[in-house]
């Protein structure tokens, strides 16, 4: 069995560089400060919190039984760790628990990338001079002399809060070493090589000054670009393939209009937005009013839980009594009960979007890369892609994160922070796409034998869909 040291391979982990628990690890909050930091995220999930109806769980008896939890942890790290634990019941995207600033004292990497395929972790990108030891398409099989499911269950899965198994599943793969709590202590790690060789290699979390200046290499060979906002590659047969990779910052309008020069000329246009987070709505229905005539765009529907303290106390006490049937069917007391019940909700508007753009409109097919990192306001992006009436762009790749809306933001004892969801959005009909995410038109996921070829076999298929299509934008 071979056995190697990445003690001097960090590499970057899923297009983030995370963040871990470090350093000061011998300081404690006190009791009081514990049940204050609880009880107030409790307190604001219970009244603000938008999809209880999804956890399935009695909020106020997990609340109970995390209190004896938070009094027995010994440091600060632990009490976040326990509070991730709590808030991971809520199984939201956007809603989360953030430990102080003060415990982070050094970036995790692990030493290879990998990508989930059937819930089974194998390497898609390795560092440079490590591709002859950990081949492309290796499947992680232990971490810590555990096996990697199990590992994964018990070690990361318990503190992720996710809309979707498949966001849950992701997130783990980015947060594999968040249990981690030094730079110092070694990990045997062992993969299975596309050949059927199990190999061995010790590992452990890098330093900030081991990680500067670390290089590494996508599966094919070739260097990655530096994180970019956007990037345009044009593709065999005019192609264009334009990389959308957040809706953060509105540089990358400037950044889109500055490609519009070329994409007039393109025969075909594939957006990607694979490696999009989210940002600003806003912006991705900007970039879309080039590609269609449509006067307005329209995004999703909104609402949010609306509590009145008079209603609820009336409610209460409706719930004691009985009343002849005319009085229980007045809206008065439905919304009384509704509101005592914490189900009474302020119905928002539908997100829409001017379409004045003066620019030509670019006239070629259309097709969207989307993928289990598309989420938040690039979902958005989809939502008003699916909801065009008269043109039709093709999405192509695999289900979003499933995780959107406004999260409120709250401070917690000891420096930490979290943020809690209160926006429901659903599709302008009122389906659901939070907790199931958008549905591509045409699945494609990478396979072992991709990863292998360094093929990307959904930009593949995108180009034949456009090789297939006739004219997307279509005139009323």
């Amino acid at each position: 069995m071979k056995t190697s040291s990445l003690f001097q391979l960090p590499v970057l982990l899923c297009m983030s560089w995370l963040s871990v628990r470090a350093q000061n690890r011998t300081a404690n909050l006190s009791d009081t400060d514990k049940i204050a930091g609880l009880s107030k995220f409790w307190s604001e999930a219970s009244y603000n919190f938008t999809y209880f109806d999804k956890t399935r769980i009695n909020w106020d008896s997990a609340y109970h039984a995390f209190i004896p939890q938070v009094l027995a942890t010994k440091t600060t790290y632990d009490y976040y760790r326990t509070l991730e634990r709590f808030c991971a019941l809520l199984k939201d995207g956007h809603t989360n628990i953030n430990a102080p600033q003060s415990l982070y004292g050094y970036s995790t990497y692990v030493p290879l990338r990998f990508v989930l395929i059937d819930k089974k972790p194998y390497v898609a990108r390795v560092l440079k001079g490590l591709s002859d030891s950990v081949p492309i398409g290796s499947e992680l099989l232990t971490v810590n002399n555990q096996p990697i499911q199990s590992y994964l269950t018990t070690e990361v899965i318990p503190y992720i809060s996710a809309s979707t198994e498949h966001e849950t599943w992701n997130t783990a793969l980015t947060g594999i070493w968040s249990a981690t709590t030094d730079t110092s202590t070694v990990y045997p790690v062992t993969f299975q090589t596309p050949a059927g060789k199990v190999i061995s290699f010790n590992a452990r979390l890098f330093s900030q000054r081991e990680r500067d200046g670390s290089q590494w290499l996508l599966g094919d060979g070739s260097s990655p670009a530096k994180s970019q906002l956007s990037r345009l590659t044009m593709l065999p047969g005019d192609i264009a393939h334009v990389e959308l990779n957040s809706f953060g910052r509105e540089k990358i309008l400037d950044e889109f209009k500055a490609m519009l020069p070329q994409l007039y000329t393109a025969k075909g246009i594939v957006l990607d937005v694979r490696q999009n987070g989210g940002g600003s709505t806003g912006i991705g229905a900007e970039i879309l009013k080039y590609f269609t005539d449509e006067k307005k765009l329209v995004g999703s529907v909104w609402r949010t839980r609306e509590h009145r303290a008079a209603f609820k106390a009336w409610g209460d006490y409706y719930a004691t009594q009985k009343l002849d049937s005319a009085e229980a069917k007045s809206d008065f007391y439905q919304r009384a009960l509704k509101t005592a019940k914490g189900d009474f909700w302020y119905k928002g508007d539908t997100m829409t979007f001017d379409n004045s753009v003066q620019e030509p409109r670019l006239r070629a097919p259309v097709v969207v890369l989307a993928g289990n990192s598309t989420g938040s306001a690039a979902e958005d992006f989809l939502i008003i892609i699916r909801q065009l009436k008269s043109t039709r762009i093709p999405i192509v790749g695999e289900p979003s994160t499933g995780s959107t809306g406004q999260p409120m933001s709250l401070s917690l004892p000891g420096g930490g922070s979290a943020r809690i969801c209160t926006k429901r959005d659903t599709y302008a009909d009122g389906t659901d796409f939070v907790g199931v995410g958008v549905i591509p038109d045409v699945l494609v996921a990478p396979t072992v034998q991709s990863l292998i070829s360094g093929k990307d076999v959904v930009l593949e298929k995108a180009v034949a869909v456009l090789s297939t299509s006739r004219s997307i934008i279509k005139k009323k």
